[in-house]
């Protein structure tokens, strides 16, 4: 499906994420109302409209996983300052500063990968490394790591992190991680055409995903990792759940807003590359704030081989920012440098700032 729909966003916004190959799409929310655009190529074999074409949204997911976590927390199940030596048996031997609220905001000093960094790097473009790690195999890097301490406010991202506290959450509970967020998190939202799994019609929805010079690529599937990365969505379910949380937290009714507002708190701070830029990790949501007249915006994006994604919400304003796109920019080494130096949080706020709350 091949489509051309512009004006939505700036296109020195979109330009970013577009390629000779592949489709971007993307929504903008404000003043209550959700405009989609979507240009190039799907490669889908099913016609739909810009809002209910199929993405990876890759590392977005961990926004999802700290909700889950906060839920369990306000549901009085999980004390996610106590180590998880403590809370799941086989778990037990490990280290004891490993606690749901330190992976959650990546402190707890865990690698990124379950495999050397250099190595993941000498794989070849599109290689599926987390397809075959399993819980049990994540439960057994864990218990045979013996990582130092992290000192106070020590940062560093980490995918094993938010690997290990989706299946830590899902064993305390006696439920598979996938199920465990749908029951807790997606189906309470109404987000239906959210997943891990490509079903039914989601299959012929679904994007064709390209690597960073526009070869098609397998779409990565997850066992152990889920947690960090597994979801597969639309620019629809995302708008839905971009106003969910501005409600949420500009006026909570439920146990489920409240989880919401908990996952949006600042939890680690640190400085990004530009100066004027603050930079706070919540639980798996990241708050941004480029100076003191700007509206702060929680902000999360995926990479995966085929597939990079942007969200970014504005309570304040109002409004919200998803960008889907399926080229896997952020994921090439070289690639996923030049965009990340290329701003487009500052972009977001931009448009944020332009924007009236009502």
């Amino acid at each position: 499906m091949s489509l051309d729909q512009t004006g939505v966003l700036p296109e020195s916004m979109l330009a970013h994420f577009k390629s000779d190959h592949g489709a971007v799409a993307a929504f903008l929310l404000k003043d209550g109302h959700t405009q989609f655009t979507l240009s190039g190529d799907t490669g889908s074999d099913a016609a739909c409209d810009p809002g209910d074409v199929v993405f990876e949204i890759g590392s977005i997911t961990k926004v999802f996983t700290g909700i889950l976590l906060s839920v369990l927390v306000e549901e009085g199940r999980i004390d996610p300052n106590r180590p998880l030596c403590e809370m799941i048996p086989a778990l037990e031997g490990t280290q004891p500063w490993l606690t749901p609220n330190r992976l959650a905001t990546h402190s707890a000093g865990l690698p990124k990968l379950h495999i050397p960094y250099w190595k993941a790097l000498l794989l070849p473009v599109g290689d599926d490394f987390y397809a075959d790690f399993s819980r049990d195999d994540l439960f057994d890097w864990v218990r045979r790591w013996r990582g130092a301490a992290p000192k106070p406010n020590a940062y560093a991202y980490s995918n094993m992190g938010f690997g290990l506290l989706g299946e830590a959450l899902a064993a305390h509970e006696g439920r598979d991680f996938g199920d465990l967020l749908r029951e807790k998190v997606l189906d309470p939202i109404g987000l239906n055409d959210t997943s891990a799994h490509l079903e039914g019609d989601r299959t012929h929805r679904f994007a064709q995903p390209h690597d960073a010079v526009g070869r098609p690529v397998k779409p990565w599937t997850f066992k152990a990792i889920a947690a960090a990365g597994a979801l597969r969505s639309t620019p629809n379910d995302m708008a839905q759940f971009a106003r969910r949380v501005i409600n949420a937290i500009r006026e909570p009714h439920d146990s489920l807003d409240k989880a919401i507002c908990r996952s949006a708190l600042p939890a680690q701070r640190g400085t990004g590359r530009d100066a004027t830029e603050s930079f706070t990790q919540c639980l798996g949501w990241i708050s941004i704030r480029w100076d003191a007249d700007r509206a702060p915006i929680l902000f999360h994006n995926g990479g995966t081989a085929g597939m990079t994604s942007e969200l970014y919400v504005c309570p304040e304003k109002r409004a919200a920012i998803g960008i889907f796109a399926s080229n896997g920019l952020a994921a090439g080494f070289w690639s996923g440098l030049k965009f990340g130096f290329q701003s487009p949080q500052k972009a977001a706020s931009d448009v944020f700032e332009a924007t009236s709350a009502t």
